[in-house]
């Protein structure tokens, strides 16, 4: 990890330049002063005990059972304990800044993932806050309000929001403090809430008989010398009727049971061990295992708290794994422990209708008072605490940009995050309104669920990678357990849930898409980059070239350009042109191979790629240094691709001696956005890329002479049908925008008598040749993919031209704007043309427009099938040029067939010459050259 990378997200060193280890760790030091006690085992604890521990453990007791208790507190650290050991794998693989799970994910999933689960995280933390303040303002209204031992102060919806308001201010300046007097009041709190739970074990052994009556209001038990009865109509009906008692009983209901402590007794063991769902007297609603567990899962998902304060941690590596498994462990025996004590001596009726009944059993009822005080008081400070770090976290990460810019500063002497504080201050402060802790505990519990989901899986994604820089110093992990832990998470959310689960992961495709749109520009290293890699490398090890078949045939494009500064419109036009096949875009570096070519070729490369990200292409770059043009493309020619991924078809521009014309990011912009539509991203596209086009090599000048000769420039097309390769010339390029109406012309001139070097086969013939697969008309070499004898170069030049014009007009700009036209000469006016190239394009499934064209005058030369070998073949295509230019001078596209390449030995001038003649003020024009099989008519 690089010196950048280990910047702290909060607190610690700024700015992006490479610093001395030495010093990052001294400053650390400094900054991060927490130990591994105090820093994790105190607040995870204290977290993890929270509300559940003191409030709703006989809740969850009394109306699941004994059996089921556990089996649920079982499930939940089981799901949370795969949770841990992803969490202590990815921090020993690294330094751990702030930001808790943020940091964890969004450093390992990329800035996607991450930012999404931070916010979900971090609203985790917020509802927490807000749970366990309610936690505390219950237990408080239950000793000191109007129903309870010490009625000193009044109750009331109105007032509990009152005493929820002042503890979470006081939760407020603790936090404003800083995170010293958190850790300091932290061990406080820690200490008063084991000796409390030390009172409550000590009074299961002391305790004696005794039996209690209940203001149905929710007050204190009071000793009675009788037995007393709930059921749901009794709750329900007098809620706030604090005068009830169990004298008011309907005749109807049966009043045999007992609120009591019972002592060690098997009676009341065997009462308290199978479930018995009720009614929740605090929200009037018929319990089942779902809500329950709902409620006690959050009594297992504190394990990030020590996560949360990564940033203030001496070594956070270290701390985080071996602090949380320390808390863990201590809190699953306390928890199971109560649970077995609570069955063997408490009633059920006491369980179902008394949340504080351990302050009512312990022998000095006040220590229990103060450990629920205690407790509840330090889970809020710890997840109001820890969601600011997360925030001030998201904040400096700028993922969501101008939103949160205000929350990511830190202010005085310490360095604290005050706006973010103040700010989860704030929305913890409206959702104490709710005023109901079983209310909030699902939503709780969902969004710590996902938030595990997804530490989870960045686990096991950074596992299967198998990335040789990811060796985590803790060992007890796989991917099964990462990945077992993922399916728990997401599977206990549903099951509990699928309402709440259905919007928690809503969310989080929406926050995920957001991010994705944005595009932040960071470089954390992602996980999804190394699983790519690794999925690819199978599968081209898997993509056999022998296995290759023409019916699954794709354009798969080498285009080599000189300059993206006055290509991008053929750049354009090919990757509209490739339909979903290899595009590759070459350069030829034209230098000896030394040090002052490599430093260009290093430079050179990143721009390549900046400047076809910003412009939406999608294609690899390929750069090659060689002494000549020919040379390079050369090397190009035989190494481009990968496997069974390797070009098929050549690009070249039109030769000529022009001077390059600088189209500018506006040609860019103008190419992008022929789509139409809204572009969210105009602006910043278009700044992105006359910023890279501004790094790119200025064109040629009048004074420097041409790279490519054309010699070389033929030679080049020579090089690619010797290698099989199919060739497209493109000319004109510049105008493909340019010259796009609103509905156009796609035309194709596929040109099937032509002068060449053999008979020419007329279209009758072609039509007959265009058999399915499989037949004995056709050779097996030609029906998969493989090259064509050279002299069926002119069958395989036709179907190219029905071929490229089919794929471009798939595309869906092209298909709503333009019509596809197949140009063919006719002898005279009857239909018999016409009607054979219909044939052949239903044969080959193309939708398109045949229009005939009669030539006039001298140009019946070359209609005659007989004459194969014309004496001035550059009259052919001068005739070829005019009929073109008459029927498609309006076409937004034409191809037709490229003339063909002189052999060795033959000079170059005539080629060039039929080139100049075939498309001359023609549209954008692309000549082709086929050199094996493209189309099928088989299954």
């Amino acid at each position: 990890m690089s010196a950048t990378e280990k910047t702290p997200l909060v607190g610690g060193l700024s700015g992006s330049s490479p610093v001395n280890p030495t010093s990052i760790t001294n400053s650390a030091a400094q900054q991060n002063k927490l130990s591994t006690f105090f820093g994790v085992v105190v607040p995870c604890t204290l977290s993890i005990f929270s509300v559940i521990l003191f409030l709703r453990l006989g809740f969850v007791v009394g109306q699941a059972g004994l059996y089921v208790s556990l089996g649920m507190l079982v499930l939940g650290y089981f799901v949370v304990v795969l949770t841990v050991l992803s969490i202590s794998a990815i921090c020993t693989n690294g330094e751990v800044q702030g930001g808790g799970a943020y940091f964890l994910i969004s450093r390992s999933l990329g800035p996607e993932f991450g930012g999404s689960i931070g916010v979900i995280f971090y609203f985790a933390n917020i509802f927490a806050s807000a749970l366990y303040v309610i936690g505390f303002v219950e237990a408080f209204v239950g000793n000191f309000g109007p129903e309870g031992e010490h009625a000193v102060l009044p109750g009331g919806y109105g007032y509990k929001f009152l005493y929820g308001s002042l503890i979470l201010l006081f939760c407020l300046g603790v936090c404003l403090i800083g995170a010293d007097l958190f850790a300091k009041t932290s061990f406080i709190i820690f200490v008063v809430v084991m000796v409390s739970i030390g009172s409550v074990f000590v009074s299961f052994g002391t305790k004696s008989y005794t039996l209690y009556n209940y203001n149905f209001g929710g007050g204190s038990p009071v000793k009675y010398a009788c037995s007393c009865c709930y059921d749901s109509t009794i709750v329900n009906l007098n809620m706030s009727d604090s005068s009830s008692s169990c004298s008011i009983v309907p005749s109807n209901v049966n009043c045999s049971s007992s609120c009591a402590y019972t002592g060690w007794n098997k009676t009341t063991l065997d009462n308290n061990l199978n479930s018995s769902y009720d009614v929740d007297y605090t929200t009037g609603i018929v319990q089942n295992f779902q809500l329950v567990f709902a409620v006690l899962f959050n009594g297992c998902t504190g394990i990030m708290a020590g996560a949360n304060m990564s940033g203030d941690l001496r070594h956070p590596s270290f701390a985080i794994p071996v602090g949380t498994f320390i808390a863990m462990g201590g809190t699953f025996i306390i928890y199971a422990l109560l649970m077995i004590f609570s069955a063997f001596t408490v009633s059920r009726d006491m369980l179902l209708f008394d949340y504080s009944y351990m302050e009512h059993i312990n022998s000095i009822p006040p220590l229990v008072t103060m450990g629920i005080f205690a407790a509840t008081l330090s889970a809020a400070l710890s997840t109001l605490i820890g969601s600011s770090r997360v925030l001030q976290a998201l904040a400096k990460d700028d993922l969501f940009g101008r939103i949160l810019a205000p929350f990511s500063k830190l202010m005085f002497r310490k360095q604290e995050p005050i706006p973010a504080v103040l700010l989860s201050w704030f929305l913890v402060q409206l959702i104490l309104f709710v005023g109901e802790l079983n209310a909030i505990a699902p939503i709780v519990t969902m969004f710590f669920l996902i938030s595990y989901g997804v530490v989870n899986f960045a686990c096991f994604a950074l596992t299967v990678a198998s990335a040789p820089n990811f060796r985590p110093t803790f060992r007890f992990f796989t991917w099964h357990t990462a990945l077992l832990g993922f399916f728990g998470c997401f599977t206990v959310m549903f099951y509990i849930n699928p309402l709440y689960a259905a919007v928690a992961v809503v969310l989080l495709i929406i926050l995920f898409l957001f991010i994705s749109f944005r595009s932040p520009g960071v470089h954390w290293g992602e996980v999804s980059q190394a699983l790519i890699y690794h999925q690819v490398r199978k599968y081209l090890l898997r993509l056999d070239v022998r296995k290759e078949h023409v019916k699954f045939w794709r354009p798969q494009m080498l285009l080599l350009v000189a300059n993206p500064r006055s290509s991008y419109h053929l750049m354009s036009f090919i990757n509209d042109l490739k339909k979903g096949g290899l595009y590759v875009l070459g350069n030829v570096i034209v230098s000896d191979y030394d040090e002052q070519s490599v430093r260009l070729y290093r430079d050179q490369l990143p721009i390549w790629i900046d400047f076809v990200d910003a412009s939406k292409l999608k294609a690899f770059v390929e750069l090659t240094i060689s002494p000549s043009v020919r040379q390079g493309a050369r090397g190009l020619l035989t190494t481009s691709g990968l496997g069974g991924m390797k070009p098929n078809t050549v690009v070249l521009g039109y030769f000529d001696h022009s001077m390059p014309v600088d189209g500018g990011p506006s040609a860019c912009c103008q190419a992008l956005n022929k789509t139409g539509g809204f572009n969210f991203h105009a602006k910043e596209t278009t700044e992105k890329l006359a910023e890279v086009t501004n790094k790119l090599p200025c064109l040629r000048t009048e004074e420097l002479p041409q790279l490519i000769s054309p010699h070389d420039y033929v030679g080049i097309i020579q090089d690619s049908i010797q290698l099989h390769k199919n060739v497209l010339v493109v000319r004109n390029a510049p105008n493909l925008e340019a010259s796009m109406p609103k509905h156009g012309t796609i035309d194709l001139w596929p040109a099937a008598l032509m002068p060449g070097s053999r008979p020419r086969r007329s279209l009758s013939e072609l039509v007959a040749s265009a058999t399915p697969m499989g037949s004995p008309e056709m050779s097996h070499d030609s029906l998969v993919g493989q090259p064509m004898a050279d002299t069926d170069h002119y069958d395989s030049t036709y179907y190219m031209i029905l071929q490229l014009g089919c794929v471009l007009h798939m595309v869906p700009y092209w298909k709503s704007h333009h019509r596809l036209r197949i140009m063919t000469v006719v002898h005279d006016t009857t239909e018999r043309e016409r009607t054979t190239l219909v044939e052949l394009l239903k044969k080959l499934r193309i939708e398109g427009d045949v229009q005939p064209v009669t030539p006039s005058g001298t140009q019946q030369l070359f209609l005659d099938p007989e004459h194969t070998h014309p004496s001035d073949s550059l009259t052919w295509y001068s005739e070829m040029n005019e009929l073109m230019r008459r029927h498609s001078h309006s076409a937004s596209v034409v191809f037709t067939v490229l003339p063909p390449p002189p052999t060795a030995g033959q000079p170059v001038n005539h080629f060039m010459e039929n080139m100049e003649a075939l498309s001359a003020g023609l549209p954008p024009t692309v000549m082709v050259y086929g050199s094996s099989t493209v189309v099928s008519t088989d299954l």
